[in-house]
């Protein structure tokens, strides 16, 4: 174990997830996000008795540990799923992400694995997979990369080029997406016809694509409500990540009603729903063994990890940014340890970044979730819920509160009535 304050810079990166080794020596289990991960892992295998398509929507706040969950889902699984699990934001524009790029990813995400694991498709289904995407991004490719011509083979490289292209080039993106919208019926028929030829092994295809939760509420609700029956015609498992913000949404039960489950990933309960008053001590624990398994607890002044405790508000990236950017402060400040001055200094910087994207009808609708702890379908709270200043939590039933930080900010404006 650290024992060096340096070493926290190293071990908490908020940009970083729990992967095969660093999963099994840092993962930290709950009770509320293990019982979700256990039920996503039991519908899932039921559903390789049943062979259903199922469509998951896996939802949570930013930074709530929903990658890490999906990692830990994926090492419970038993043998037969042939698991593609992809960051969509490796592949595709993360300002612009529009239904018929996340069907092209996972085609090429598909391919590509088949390819990798070297899993036979038939020629039949290639040279199907050949003339569509020649006759999709000929025009990118001809001069490039295969030289041109109507016989030109595409290959899994090509594909994959031409989505690296869509993600920084406009003109690409606009022309590919030109020529796949009127032949999207064809695009889903190949996806699943190369799903059936890799369900041939005696595995079922299992897509998870993660990090979609963090586009813009705006084009989320184009992606998940407009496009919501494309994203559910390929006949395989898949799992979407989904903005936490959409379940206010007035679309939100017709997007539903698409899929066959919602899933939220919820935040760290610290406090009970009547406020800092009331601790809820399993959830600190949670928050405390995070920084055990890494580092000594030593490090840290006691009141300074309770205070970073609390204004974490529960989210787990939160919780290790400010980890992390304390040590710094502290190595600045040629300190051993974080104490709560550091960590004080630390929260104040994000005062000023959450501040600045309020506006003041934000902090009408923060008056009234601070009053009420209801989570309720408004549009105006759904940026909130996006931007972290409002986060929402579980007991039996969901409520919400203000993020400690944004608490912090109405605080010293006045605006809290107790």
């Amino acid at each position: 174990m650290a024992e060096n304050i340096r070493d926290i810079y190293h071990l908490f990166n908020p940009d970083e997830v729990l992967l095969n080794n660093e999963l099994e020596k840092y993962y930290v289990e709950i009770d509320q996000n293990e019982i979700n991960i256990k039920d996503l892992q039991i519908r899932l295998e039921l559903g390789l008795e049943t062979r259903e398509p199922i469509k998951l929507l896996f939802t949570g706040h930013l930074g709530s540990g929903k990658t890490t969950a999906l990692n830990r889902l994926v090492s419970n699984l038993d043998d037969g799923f042939f698991i593609v699990h992809y960051n969509v934001f490796d592949l595709l524009d993360y300002n612009d992400v529009y239904y018929s790029d996340v069907l092209f990813s996972i085609l090429t995400k598909m391919l590509e694995k088949a390819e990798n694991d070297k899993i036979g498709l038939g020629q039949t289904l290639l040279n199907r997979v050949n003339n569509w995407g020649s006759s999709i991004i000929k025009s990118e490719i001809r001069e490039e990369s295969v030289g041109g011509g109507v016989g030109l083979k595409i290959s899994i490289l090509n594909l994959l080029e031409i989505l690296g292209r869509m993600k920084s080039e406009n003109s690409t993106k606009k022309e590919v997406r030109k020529e796949i919208e009127p032949r999207v019926s064809e695009l889903i028929s190949i996806i699943n016809d190369t799903v059936s030829e890799i369900e041939k092994t005696d595995e079922q295809v299992l897509i998870i694509i993660d990090n979609l939760e963090k586009i813009d509420p705006t084009k989320a609700l184009d992606l998940f409500y407009n496009h919501g029956t494309q994203l559910t015609q390929p006949l395989c498992k898949i799992i979407y990540t989904f903005p936490i913000s959409l379940k206010i949404s007035d679309k939100f039960t017709l997007i539903k009603n698409n899929f066959s489950k919602v899933s939220n990933h919820p935040n760290i309960k610290i406090n009970e729903r009547e406020g800092p008053g009331h601790p809820y001590p399993r959830g600190r624990e949670f928050m405390k063994e995070i920084v055990s398994k890494r580092v000594s607890l030593d490090l840290f002044e006691p009141d300074a990890l309770e205070y970073i405790i609390d204004m974490s508000g529960g989210v787990v990236r939160e919780f290790i940014r400010i980890i992390r950017d304390s040590a710094v402060r502290a190595i600045t400040r040629k300190k051993d340890l974080i104490d709560k001055n550091i960590a004080v200094e630390v929260v104040n910087g994000l005062k000023n970044i959450y501040q600045a994207q309020l506006s003041d009808e934000d902090y009408q609708i923060l008056m009234e979730v601070h009053q009420t702890k209801d989570i309720k379908r408004d549009e105006l709270l759904v940026g909130l819920l996006h931007n972290l200043s409002v986060l929402e939590y579980r007991n039996e039933r969901s409520w919400c509160d203000l993020n400690p930080i944004v608490r912090a900010i109405l605080d010293e404006k006045n605006m809290l009535q107790n």
